[in-house]
């Protein structure tokens, strides 16, 4: 099963004390704890920048990535986040269509030094689920919009597989820009993969119903680093 640490807390972040109650509503993710687990794939040292809008999740999953690689000139902070949204073309809540769009996510990584590659998946036939395993496997993030929030992007950072015969009692680690679900805003959450694979769809940006938003990044310099890309 998922390995945290899990302690109850209240909402100022102070131990919980309510007596004769032994409900932990909130368990802590421990990313020491997952790196070194058998049953987990998990990509350290990603966390997500906390986006500062309604409407900026995208521009700070760019943000929280592009810092990952090592880009130059990103600093984790609102500034950046909004020149990002500036840059890629984010719309704001009075826009009808507010946030961003995966074409524009990809263009700007593509400008930026990545090889981005957008794929969607309709058929229900769990092949985007084992892309995002194969993908944090191999160490590399992956951007996914998803209906949470009312579409909402994240990066797949990790998958336990639990040691169940049932797959879809799997546990999907997202690198979360609003992470405000529990009382550790550490920039992770999670999910069950298959909650997760079913509300894996779009209803707001495309005429129609789109399934399985995911943008596979790499650095175009097969480098570890862009900042030795860029010197």
């Amino acid at each position: 099963m998922l390995i945290v640490s899990a302690y109850p807390f209240a909402a100022n972040g102070a131990a919980s004390s309510v007596e004769g109650s032994n409900i932990t509503w909130f368990p802590k993710i421990d990313p020491d704890i997952l790196n070194s687990s058998p049953n987990v794939d998990f990509i350290p040292g990603l966390k997500a920048h906390q986006q500062t809008t309604d409407y900026t999740c995208g521009p700070s999953a760019l943000l929280s990535l592009a810092k990952f690689y090592g880009l130059p000139g990103i600093e984790e902070n609102a500034e950046t986040e909004m020149r990002i949204a500036k840059e890629v073309g984010t719309r704001d809540l009075n826009s009808s269509k507010p946030g961003t769009k995966p074409g524009e996510m990809a263009a700007w990584l593509e400008k930026n030094g990545f090889d981005a590659k957008v794929e969607f998946e309709d058929k229900g036939d769990e092949s985007a689920l084992e892309r995002l395993r194969e993908n944090i496997h191999n160490g590399t993030p992956t951007l996914v919009e998803w209906i949470d929030l009312s579409g909402h992007w994240v990066i797949a950072v990790g998958y336990d597989y639990r040691n169940v015969t049932d797959p879809w009692d799997d546990v999907l680690i997202l690198a979360d820009p609003y992470d405000h679900y529990d009382d550790y805003q550490d920039g992770y959450s999670f999910v069950n993969a298959n909650r997760f694979y079913w509300m894996w769809f779009d209803a707001l940006y495309f005429d129609n119903l789109t399934w399985r938003t995911m943008i596979t990044v790499h650095p175009k310099n097969d480098s570890s680093s862009l900042d030795r890309q860029m010197q």
